[in-house]
């Protein structure tokens, strides 16, 4: 990886918001056809703090603006359309600010953020640094080392970069799988 370029060669997610995570799913699957959503309600990464040391147990957390937050909690609601994961969050409480700006209520999902894959997020941290910017939110949910780069001045969303673990990984491929399946 040499530049941000870099981090949008593997694309995988669109991020969107709502104010009802319900409703916004509801619509995915009535108005847009897709199988149904894999909701997850109260997703908690609050308290955690990032390791220190390079031997270090990995523990969930997330950072906001440079801190680490005590309390970020959001309701998901995960699908997929062939490849593409499609992603709703609905922010619930604590540092969970990014979320909440971009929501315009009333309409079941605004578009918040694109996501990629990257094999290694400590590069993809260099990455950025090297460029003079910092993540606006970084975090580990235990299996997803994941950041949000600012890019709403220039491209009017943020990008969401993420590892993946292999029980992630196989998560995702399995949303794919189900979608792909109702196709058959």
């Amino acid at each position: 990886m040499r530049s941000l370029s870099d981090l949008f060669r593997n694309f995988m997610q669109l991020g969107y918001v709502t104010d009802d995570i319900d409703a916004a799913a509801s619509f995915l699957e009535s108005r847009l056809g897709t199988v149904e959503c894999v909701r997850h309600y109260k997703s908690s990464l609050g308290g955690g703090l990032p390791p220190t040391g390079a031997g270090d147990p990995r523990t969930p957390f997330v950072v906001v603006d440079g801190e680490p937050a005590a309390e970020w909690v959001i309701d998901v609601a995960l699908v997929n359309a062939g490849p593409t994961n499609l992603e709703i969050i609905r922010p619930v409480a604590g540092a969970v600010g990014l979320y909440r700006g971009a929501i315009r209520p009333g309409v079941p999902a605004t578009l918040h953020h694109l996501g990629f894959r990257v094999d290694d997020f400590d590069e993809a941290s260099a990455v950025v640094a090297a460029s003079g910017r910092t993540w606006k939110q970084f975090g580990d949910s235990g299996g997803i080392r994941f950041g949000y780069l600012d890019m709403t001045a220039e491209l009017g969303h943020f990008v969401e970069v993420m590892e993946l673990d292999e029980a992630s990984a196989q998560g995702f491929a399995h949303l794919e799988a189900a979608s792909n399946a109702v196709r058959g």
